[in-house]
């Protein structure tokens, strides 16, 4: 296998977290999300901080968050969703990681986040239609990255682990 991590990418609502907690638990790894990262380092909101410092902030926190993760082995990372990942950054995380691109339904994105507060964009929550224009615009770019891509809209977060898992071990 020649990976030392798995990397979950995905918009917002894709099951980013909750499958990557569950994978984490049946590969036994350990699970770190970035934005949860960031959050415990600046002690804001990914939202907040993008607001009160802008996007180059959000960024350069995101590259410390990621250069600390590089070295380290066997961690399942869930990438941030609320913003297209930078780049430069996802490429850090290249070398070594297996990228699984989750993807949902609009329909389903948006009953997801709609039922958590924490879900905002920089503007507020999005509606469906802002939510297919940023599909669309991010759908080339996560697959670009991604190894494998599953599609969460219809199963479970066991069904989903279990599939990704099978598919990190080949």
């Amino acid at each position: 296998m020649g990976y030392r991590n798995v990397v979950l990418i995905g918009f917002m609502g894709s099951g980013k977290t909750v499958v990557g907690r569950s994978l984490a638990r049946s590969l036994e790894y350990d699970f770190v999300d970035t934005d949860e990262q960031i959050q415990d380092v600046t002690g804001m909101s990914i939202a907040q901080l993008y607001r009160k410092h802008g996007e180059i902030r959000l960024r350069s926190e995101e590259q410390l968050v990621i250069k600390k993760l590089i070295n380290r082995s066997g961690l399942v990372i869930a990438s941030g969703g609320s913003l297209l990942p930078d780049q430069r950054n996802l490429d850090l995380l290249k070398d070594g990681g297996f990228f699984v691109l989750l993807h949902a339904e609009p329909e389903v994105i948006l009953q997801r986040i709609s039922r958590k507060n924490n879900r905002l964009l920089i503007g507020g929550k999005p509606d469906l239609e802002q939510i297919k224009q940023m599909l669309e615009q991010r759908e080339e770019f996560y697959r670009q990255l991604a190894d494998f891509i599953i599609n969460t809209t219809e199963i479970s977060v066991d069904e989903a682990v279990e599939v990704i898992a099978a598919k990190y071990r080949q």
